[in-house]
């Protein structure tokens, strides 16, 4: 089987209300608000906000759909992507342990994984958990945004940890349909990578057997999805063939989300990974003004100033 999955792309989250993003990811991380819009499924209008460096490249990607208004919880647990990590340099967790105490973020701990040095916090608003990795071989420009020093500023993603009862036929997967390779362990904690295992390439699976099951349906709470780039739609289907033909047919038809073209598979591990490729941010909005207007999804298209107005999610960025 063909090398054709590259690195994480984005990851999507179901959180609480899109205030409590705004504060997190865009005020006190220093992500850039790249986009305005709406969740493709379903009929209920849920915002869909993308979070990233100024231009929304893969690999520092952050969506979030802010669940709140919709009532439903999700329940976190095996089966999901249980982490997502960012990288910051060498020396940035100091700098970070005090900024995020500062702004009422919740640290849970700060430890070390794989030989690096890493702080996880808590949102806030929802209560899922994020960490900031200390990685000295990521040379990606640094985000721009919130005031944070260029020097301790966050590149982009570091790694997605995957929560798992059973990491047998994950580590099968993962190799042999997703072209991952191990590069080790620590622990629980199995790495898996590609590209020599560089930041935004990299899997750890988290194995628990004594971990309950977390939900699939969307709800506020989880990480929903995290996807992983491909070079072109001639991969992509290729991708979805080959993995098929393993027998793993949970694999969903390409679906057009507006700046990426996707298709989805329920990996073993339980988790939810997206083969995706990319449209672009400015196929609806001017390079320069990206994230400033709310775009909404065909099936509100006709109908778009009453859908607005019902989001009733409101947020302030100042």
């Amino acid at each position: 089987m063909s090398d054709r999955i590259g690195g994480l792309h984005h990851i999507t989250l179901c959180t609480g209300s899109a205030q409590g993003d705004i504060d997190l990811f865009y005020k006190t991380l220093g992500m850039s608000l790249v986009k305005r819009t709406l969740l493709y499924d379903g009929g209920a209008p849920i915002y869909h906000l993308y979070f990233g460096n100024e231009t929304g490249d893969p690999g520092t990607l952050t969506t979030v759909f802010p669940f709140r208004r919709d009532g439903r919880k999700a329940k976190r647990g095996a089966g999901q992507i249980e982490l997502c990590s960012y990288s910051v340099p060498k020396g940035a967790v100091p700098y970070w342990k005090e900024r995020l105490t500062e702004r009422g973020v919740p640290i849970v701990k700060v430890y070390e994984r794989f030989g690096q040095q890493i702080i996880q916090f808590e949102h806030p608003d929802c209560g899922l958990n994020f960490e900031l990795v200390e990685e000295t071989a990521d040379d990606r420009k640094p985000f721009v945004g919130g005031d944070v020093p260029p020097e301790h500023a966050i590149r982009g993603f570091h790694n997605w940890t995957v929560l798992t009862r059973d990491n047998e036929d994950m580590d099968i997967f993962m190799k042999d349909a997703w072209n991952y390779r191990e590069l080790g362990a620590d622990g629980a904690f199995t790495r898996y990578a590609v590209e020599g295992g560089k930041a935004a390439h990299i899997i750890d699976v988290h194995l628990q057997p004594d971990a309950r099951p977390g939900s699939w349906f969307y709800g506020e709470g989880m990480i929903h999805h995290g996807a992983f780039a491909v070079p072109n739609l001639d991969v992509q289907h290729q991708v979805k063939l080959e993995v098929e033909g393993m027998g793993l047919t949970d694999f969903s038809d390409r679906k057009h989300r507006g700046y990426f073209e996707s298709i989805y598979v329920r990996t073993p591990g339980g988790a939810l990974f997206e083969a995706t490729h990319s449209l672009g941010f400015d196929v609806d909005e001017a390079a320069d003004r990206l994230g400033q207007e709310v775009i909404v999804s065909p099936q509100f298209r006709d109908r778009r100033d009453q859908i607005v107005t019902e989001l009733n999610d409101p947020f302030e960025l100042n």
